[in-house]
Formats: structure tokens, C-alpha cells, sequence
């Protein structure tokens, strides 16, 4: 499982990744965030997002499964591939819709 603080892995300004090698994990990190704290406020979040797990380099159909745990934390789940993870960290990043406003 992994464990992530997202504000270990951004730019100064909170608003990207701290280095080109994260670009990916920060942009689907941000898809969670945005779209869990769009359901959460019961706001059209579309389509969960797809899992970024590529076995044997091949993309499949796997769709996350996202919720947030009791202590705030974001927790998704690949049903796919067991891929799971906790995101810690995103609250008042520019990908957080908690507050209802589009940053």
C-alpha cells in the first residue's frame, strides 16, 4: 500500500510536480483528489479515474475506487490489481473542491 504526503512530492507554489520524474504520479494524485472531494460535496465528479498500474507495460480497464477514510486521509483501491494507496496532504491544493470553488 502506499502512503502518500502529495506536498512531498510539489513545486514551492503547491501547484505541480517538485521534479519532472513526478509529473505522472502528481497528475493522477490530483485526479483522485479532485474527484473525491467533488463526490464528496455531492458535486458531478464524471468517471472515477482509471488506474496508472501498467502490468507487463499494457494498459487495462481497471477503475478506482475512492473514499476517504476517518481521518481524512483519501484512500483509493484498484479492484483490478490491488493497487491501493492513502493521499494524505491535499487540502487547499488547487485540486481540492472541498470549499466548492473551481481554483
Amino acid at each position: 500500500m502506499w502512503i502518500i504526503d502529495i506536498r512531498h512530492w510539489l513545486n514551492e507554489q503547491k501547484d505541480g510536480p517538485a521534479v519532472p520524474q513526478l509529473k505522472l504520479k502528481v497528475r493522477k494524485l490530483a485526479e483522485v483528489i479532485t474527484y473525491a472531494t467533488l463526490c464528496d460535496r455531492g458535486l458531478a465528479a464524471g468517471k472515477a479515474p482509471r488506474c496508472w498500474r501498467r502490468p507487463k507495460r499494457k494498459s487495462y480497464k481497471g477503475i478506482l475506487q475512492i473514499q476517504f477514510e476517518i481521518d481524512g486521509r483519501i484512500h483509493w483501491f484498484c479492484p483490478e490489481c490491488a493497487d491501493e494507496g492513502l493521499v494524505d496532504g491535499w487540502q487547499g491544493l488547487i485540486w481540492d473542491m472541498s470549499d466548492g470553488m473551481i481554483h
